[in-house]
């Protein structure tokens, strides 16, 4: 069983980094995020997001309960894969917060492919801000648990539920 962690939202400030890149108070706040986001595509935007406060303490704390056992699964932009993978892979480096296999790196909009592990059918773990993506990795076997850095507690909320997690993938 891998505990996987998204990037964007729960280690990495995407959204605040998006507000900063476009000027708003709140990304939200971006008339056409679509047009908005796309010309994100072949920069180096999310080499440049801000490390949450928070993240040390969640990749200690993920690295302590999983017994190492633990990855990256984040989604490329849209029509940017490649270049996206690469920045967030040099983001991971940057900080140091580098997974121990490689191929728990993972970069794909299709996360829920990973909620089981391929060998001996164990239920992974996802810790997602995205409401999509918990429930494709829900359906498909997996248990995630949505976490938004900014918004969520990681020692009242976040701990105790990775901690159930556990319980609940090894039944």
């Amino acid at each position: 069983m891998t505990i996987y962690l998204d990037m964007d939202g729960v280690i990495a400030d995407f959204f605040g980094g998006v507000a900063t890149k476009f000027g708003v108070d709140h990304w939200k706040s971006i008339q056409d995020r679509e047009i908005a986001f796309a010309t994100l595509a072949n920069t180096d935007f999310f080499y440049n997001l801000d490390i949450f406060p928070e993240t040390n303490s969640i990749i200690k704390f993920v690295k302590k309960i999983s017994g190492g056992d633990w990855g990256i699964c984040s989604s490329p932009l849209r029509g940017d894969t490649m270049n996206s993978a690469y920045w967030k892979r040099q983001w991971l480096n940057r900080w140091d917060i580098t997974p121990p296999l490689v191929e728990n790196m993972i970069f794909t909009s299709n996360k829920h492919k990973y909620a089981m592990n391929k060998l001996d059918r164990t239920r992974n773990i996802l810790i997602d801000d995205k409401l999509q993506n918990i429930d494709q990795w829900n359906q498909a076997g997996g248990i995630a648990i949505r976490f938004q850095c900014n918004e969520d507690d990681i020692v009242e909320y976040l701990f105790p539920e990775i901690e159930k997690a556990l319980q609940n993938a090894n039944r």
